[in-house]
């Protein structure tokens, strides 16, 4: 579908408006979504209203059991899980309302599996949430004057981590294209919607609302949402076409984290990025470490879904160590077990 306008191109799915298909999970978050940013809203007012304090401030008006409030976490646990169904920004929720209903259908029909995009949204949502909460405890013992009594917006696995599927599933296809405009890209591709979406969440942030707290609960989600599609998902079949064992994480060279960054910021961020992959995966075991044969069949997958390749120039070196690997992986070991026979699935 293509709607066109005298300076730009919006490129939507040829059913993106058809809300009489929505795959089971799509609805069922979409409709929890609604409900409970009304319930909260309704909440909210009733008690301004009946309080007869119109001056007071909305954000102390709070509902613990369905918002993240760190000083009443631990009495209400389950707000970690609910907050990822609300919102109490009318521009937030919109966003979030269609992202819902478009992508995550998408999403959902792709990955092929309703327990999956759940899993996702709620929770490494609720993840993520964990870890703001906790950080941000630790930070108030730093800094008081960081409040515990304030309520975290929760919600931001969908306006953030979705951004990162779309990248991983289909990285060149054009979201919109501008007409008629000098100095300015001619396209819009899903692969700069990570980075874009983070830099306009953090220029709100510090331009408007000055949170530090909503500050870390974006970039903490951007990672943990990264840090799961990249090691942890199994992979649907229609995202690792050409094997036949079960895929655990995306090892593809163009879904590294550094390509989600800009070229100026890349000698910068690189060695650091190094450091936590040695650090966290290869030292501390957090995630299983790729190897060479899980890149070379994780780049082939991602070329089948549209991403160009990346780092040609080592591509010959990369060819001779999957020969090495291949070969070795071939050799009888002491027991007299075939390494090659080892099935796929204990290798990823």
């Amino acid at each position: 579908m293509k709607i066109s306008s005298r300076h730009l191109d919006f490129y939507l799915p040829d059913n993106a408006l058809n809300l009489t298909e929505l795959p089971p999970a799509t609805a069922t978050l979409t409709a929890a979504y609604v409900c409970w940013t009304i319930v909260l809203s309704i909440v909210r007012r009733r008690y301004i209203k009946d309080s007869a304090l119109e001056d007071i401030d909305s954000r102390l008006v709070v509902v613990p059991f369905l918002q993240m409030i760190p000083n009443k976490i631990f009495f209400y646990p389950l707000s970690l899980v609910f907050s990822n169904l609300i919102d109490v920004e009318p521009w937030k929720f919109i966003l979030n309302f269609a992202n819902l209903l478009i992508g995550g259908a998408y999403i959902e029909i792709l990955w092929q599996s309703p327990l999956e995009l759940l899993k996702f949204v709620l929770g490494i949502g609720s993840l993520a949430n964990l870890i703001v909460v906790l950080i941000t405890i630790c930070l108030h013992i730093i800094w008081p004057s960081i409040r515990l009594d304030l309520p975290l917006d929760g919600n931001y696995t969908l306006i953030v981590g979705f951004p990162i599927i779309y990248k991983q599933l289909f990285p060149e296809t054009t979201i919109f294209e501008t007409k008629q405009l000098p100095f300015i890209s001619k396209n819009f591709r899903f692969k700069l919607l990570p980075i874009f979406t983070l830099i306009a969440l953090t220029f709100i942030q510090l331009v408007w609302f000055h949170h530090f707290s909503q500050l870390l609960s974006i970039w903490i989600t951007f990672f943990t949402c990264y840090f799961y599609l990249r090691f942890y998902q199994e992979l649907p079949r229609t995202m690792a076409e050409g094997t036949d064992y079960k895929v655990i994480g995306d090892a593809s060279e163009t879904f590294q984290l550094i390509y989600f960054f800009p070229d100026l910021l890349k000698p910068v961020l690189s060695p650091i990025f190094d450091f936590v992959y040695e650090k966290f995966v290869v030292e501390w075991h957090l995630a299983t470490p790729f190897r060479m044969y899980d890149i070379e069949q994780a780049n082939i997958s991602a070329q089948k879904r549209g991403a160009k390749p990346v780092g040609s120039s080592n591509a010959e070196e990369r060819r001779k160590q999957l020969a090495l690997q291949v070969l070795e992986e071939r050799l009888v070991d002491e027991d007299g077990t075939e390494l090659g026979d080892i099935s796929a699935e204990n290798r990823v």
